[in-house]
């Protein structure tokens, strides 16, 4: 059976706005943050917003004082007064887009227009354009109850932003015969169209669609409308686990589509569960195989010997003779520190973990306690070896230890919060997660073996330090792509959400150009190893394209895959170091 993703599912622009403006305001506002109305149509999100103190309330009444945030659909514009004397501060985090169709109609309304708004009556985002007109409102859903319409001197017909272009332009023929002048402005936004486009593709190209987003989401809705108009079978699910193996018996393709409420992690679910569905005949030794390479990513055994191998490879390119005695104790500190580093982190992240739908969190949240002593254990070795090294190398793991045991802690209070940008923990710092990781790599990996065995020139030193940098940090800016449409929700800052995807595949593009600019240096400086370390550069390059294509194996396989650089580099420092 094969599964076809859309490119265009999930989070819009406006609804991540939404969504990132409403974590900021909690991160520096004393007391909860209120939403009027539900920011988004997700169950599932919403629980994870209450989490972090974020809070819907319907009617006005229940609410005396403190933060309210409009939502993206937007509201009438006496209801920002209302709130105003109700003692609230108030945030507007209306789609810019809405707000466009907000200003047409204001405009033709104070021209003496009627307004005709193509969309559902009900919808948040139509209750709140209506009152934006002094004239005349009316609301149809489709050309059918535009029949129904009286007469009109002037009209300005606008659409709701999620509606579909087909109805809207059968309706505006219509009103046509209904009116002397028609100012008809086609408002549906841009990632509308595209999203309904695909999916109307797609649904043509497969034996099912699945649609996956709230059954109150209007959006939503509408593109399981849509798939079926054009011929699939569909399946509106909320969650995975509304899917059931029977559904997809004799399906040999199978689309997936999801609103413009339904974050990434989501839709990855439904598609890994789609997939194990798939029933091919597997051996003994597959699923042996596979369960211990779950293991190796889920207990963080994996990323471990990843720092091992990066170790052995700095470590020669430090100092070409270096023997196996002292070897083994830089790649034991280094690998242990960086399991236990990584295992603490999940910990502190495993409330969030039920959102992710990536393998090695789903694993972890069963096995939790274990893996917090095993990394405590870890750490203590660790921190023991590189005391036995020297004073210098115990102080740089100790200190990235404690700054990585407070990565997640809340260190300003929340009273000053507003005074420091809502930066309480230093996770909430842009792009926080790749720039530590980065820098605690380089100080186990690299750090450590300088202080050990020292270099030639400190232009070598800082060559080998930046090689480091730069290749965990396209690994964690690359994951980070992946994660994107949970990181503030989540409450995980990647350079994605700080610069966004056209921009992060530039700044990764940069770093791979850098990195191979490095390992040219120190070939041409006399360092042999890194000539040998190049063919690293292809293998990034590759999985870099799979991930970007949505080819990259998911679960542990794919992790793996996007880990398997640093054993790559060890594994050629290996061979370099016996034929040398």
């Amino acid at each position: 059976m094969k599964i076809l993703v859309a490119e265009t599912a999930g989070f819009c622009w406006g609804v991540r706005r939404a969504l990132d403006q409403a974590v900021d305001l909690a991160k520096k506002t004393d007391g909860p943050v209120l939403t009027f109305g539900p920011l988004i149509h997700n169950a599932q999100v919403l629980e994870e917003l209450t989490e972090q103190n974020i809070h819907a309330v319907e009617h006005l009444a229940d609410i005396q004082g403190g933060t309210v945030l409009v939502r993206a659909h937007g509201v009438r514009p006496e209801v920002f007064e209302h709130l105003r004397a109700r003692g609230a501060d108030v945030y507007d985090a209306t789609c810019p887009l809405v707000r466009k169709v907000q200003k047409i109609i204001s405009k033709y309304g104070n021209d003496g227009y009627d307004v005709v708004i193509v969309g559902d009556d009900h919808h948040a985002e139509v209750v709140g354009l209506r009152g934006y007109t002094p004239t005349r409102c009316f609301v149809v859903a489709d050309e059918k109850e535009a029949e129904n319409l009286p007469s009109f001197d002037r009209v300005c017909v606008v659409a709701q932003t999620t509606q579909n272009d087909d109805t809207f332009a059968r309706t505006v023929e219509v009103i046509k015969q209904k009116a002397r002048v028609i100012r008809a402005t086609n408002t549906i936004c841009e990632p509308t169209r595209d999203h309904q486009q695909e999916t109307i593709e797609l649904a043509r190209r497969v034996d099912l669609m699945v649609v996956v987003g709230g059954r109150h989401s209007a959006n939503t809705c509408r593109l399981a409308a849509l798939a079926a108009q054009h011929g699939a079978r569909v399946l509106h699910v909320e969650t995975d686990a509304e899917l059931r193996a029977s559904d997809f018996e004799g399906c040999a393709t199978v689309g997936v589509t999801a609103g413009a409420s339904t974050p990434e992690w989501m839709i990855n679910r439904v598609v890994d569960t789609i997939e194990s569905f798939n029933r091919e005949p597997v051996s003994r030794v597959q699923t042996w195989l596979k369960h211990m390479l779950s293991v190796l990513v889920a207990s963080n055994v994996y990323v471990g010997l990843g720092a091992a191998s990066l170790t052995l490879a700095t470590s020669l390119l430090l100092h070409p003779t270096l023997t196996r005695a002292t070897l083994f104790p830089l790649m034991s500190a280094a690998g242990l520190f960086i399991l236990a580093m990584h295992t603490v982190n999940r910990y502190q992240e495993r409330s969030h973990y039920s959102g992710w739908g990536t393998f090695s969190p789903r694993a972890f949240q069963r096995f939790q306690q274990l893996m917090l002593g095993v990394a405590i254990a870890a750490l203590a070795v660790a921190l023991w070896i590189a005391a036995a090294l020297g004073y210098g190398q115990f102080l740089g793991l100790a200190c990235f230890g404690v700054l990585g045991a407070l990565y997640g802690v809340k260190l300003v209070p929340l009273r000053w919060a507003r005074y420091c940008l809502g930066i309480r923990r230093i996770k909430d710092l842009p792009a926080s997660r790749d720039i530590a990781t980065a820098l605690g790599w380089t100080v186990a990996t690299g750090v450590v073996p300088l202080v050990t065995v020292g270099t030639p020139t400190a232009p070598h030193a800082m060559a080998v330090l930046s090689f480091i940098f730069l290749l965990v940090f396209l690994r964690s800016a690359l994951i980070g792509v992946r994660d994107v449409q949970g990181d503030k929700i989540m409450g995980m800052e990647t350079l994605f959400k700080v610069v966004g995807k056209r921009r992060t595949k530039e700044v990764l593009v940069t770093a791979v150009a850098l990195l191979t600019a490095l390992l040219f240096a120190l070939a041409l400086s006399g360092a042999s190893l890194a000539a040998f370390l190049l063919l690293v550069v292809p293998y990034i390059c590759g999985v870099s394209w799979l991930y970007h294509q949505r080819l990259l194996p998911k679960g542990a396989v794919g992790e793996i895959l996007v880990d398997g650089q640093f054993l790559l580099v060890g594994a050629l420092a290996f061979l370099w170091h016996l034929v040398r």
